[in-house]
């Protein structure tokens, strides 16, 4: 085995201890486990389900009438329309792009954006 081998198994096996499988979403509902840094990519087009683990770092994009649970160290979310967003911990950087519910519970930290011509209230944007 060359050293250039060793080198490539020994990072493939840190990434996989560090980051998050690319397997996270089935269909439109992922998943982050604990610890660990998930971008759950652009999902904009459909209605999707995200849920950030404690201690993990999340990012991505939902559709319309989607909900978001981020319970990590860190979320960063656009949502559609409709949408829900509970954060219970960590810092939530939460866009919405119409209408949305964010609710900050127990600890956890929101920057809400809103967009679509809404306005931002304690409840999220309308």
């Amino acid at each position: 085995m060359t050293l250039r081998t060793a080198l490539l198994g020994f990072a493939l096996a840190l990434s996989s201890l560090v980051g998050c499988s690319p397997n996270v979403c089935a269909g439109n509902s992922c998943a982050c486990p604990s610890s660990a840094t998930c971008d759950f990519g652009d999902r904009s087009s459909a209605m999707s389900s995200f849920n950030c683990a404690a201690g993990s770092t999340c990012t991505g994009k939902t559709g319309a009438n989607s909900s978001v649970e981020c319970g990590g160290t860190s979320c960063t979310v656009t949502v559609g329309a409709g949408s829900t967003v509970n954060c219970s911990a960590g810092t939530c950087n939460i866009t919405c792009n119409g209408a949305c519910t964010a609710q900050c519970i127990s600890g956890g930290t929101c920057n809400l954006t809103c967009g679509g011509g809404t306005t931002s209230t304690p409840a999220g944007c309308t």
